[in-house]
């Protein structure tokens, strides 16, 4: 069977008119923000994309939600339908504004409205997040403009999690399984063009301490 494109995918979900089905609400100001409910929404993904996976990214701790300096929370979640990955970031926030210490239950809402939005990024009831994104801050210095989280973070925090990323796409390519170094290059290549779609560049570290490893010659 063959892997449904990005253009297929997004394509399907965009056709999907979730409005009648977006009964959770917030108030954000002189806003009523509503959301997909996140069972209604994988109900919907099982109907077209049954074999869709998705999981929330650990920080170094084992925990699933990623703490900043100031006591802000966001988490990730990482969906994959057919070949496709998208990492999707959410702040832990109510009304709009990040939780200092959040709860478990804080949380736990985060994740679920975080796995949507990564619906979302593929299509499914994507409109939801054309109002809602921008008001979205953390609690920290107020009235700084930092209505993008990943505006909002260090050189070295976006560095580190860069690096997570740039790891997480070798090994799901596993190019370390590789048995020769013409399947190796196939695999780094794919490794090359994933981390394109997201904005990423391979240093070429991984692949010249497999190549060492391995006793394979490096160049072309």
């Amino acid at each position: 069977m063959d892997m449904p494109s990005r253009a297929h995918i997004w394509a399907t979900l965009t056709k999907i008119d979730v409005a009648e089905f977006c009964t959770e609400t917030e108030v954000l100001g002189d806003q009523v923000l509503t959301y997909l409910p996140w069972m209604k929404a994988h109900s919907i993904m099982m109907d077209v994309f049954p074999e869709y996976r998705w999981e929330f990214t650990e920080d170094h701790s084992g925990r699933e939600c990623h703490y900043f300096d100031d006591g802000s929370a966001e988490v990730r979640c990482r969906m994959t339908i057919g070949e496709h990955t998208n990492i999707t970031y959410l702040p832990v926030h109510r009304s709009g504004k990040a939780i200092q210490s959040p709860s478990a239950t804080d949380i736990n809402t985060a994740k679920q409205r975080c796995r949507v939005k990564a619906m979302g990024e593929f299509g499914l009831g994507y409109t939801m997040w054309l109002k809602s994104q921008i008001t979205e801050q953390p609690a920290a210095n107020d009235s700084a403009d930092v209505s993008d989280p990943e505006q909002s973070k260090s050189p070295e925090t976006k560095a580190k999690e860069d690096d997570e990323k740039i790891l997480w796409v070798w090994r799901t390519c596993k190019v370390s399984d590789a048995k020769t170094l013409s399947a190796a290059r196939k695999k780094y290549d794919k490794v090359k063009i994933e981390l394109a779609k997201r904005g990423l560049e391979d240093d070429g570290e991984n692949w010249k301490l497999l190549c060492n490893k391995r006793g394979w010659r490096t160049e072309k």
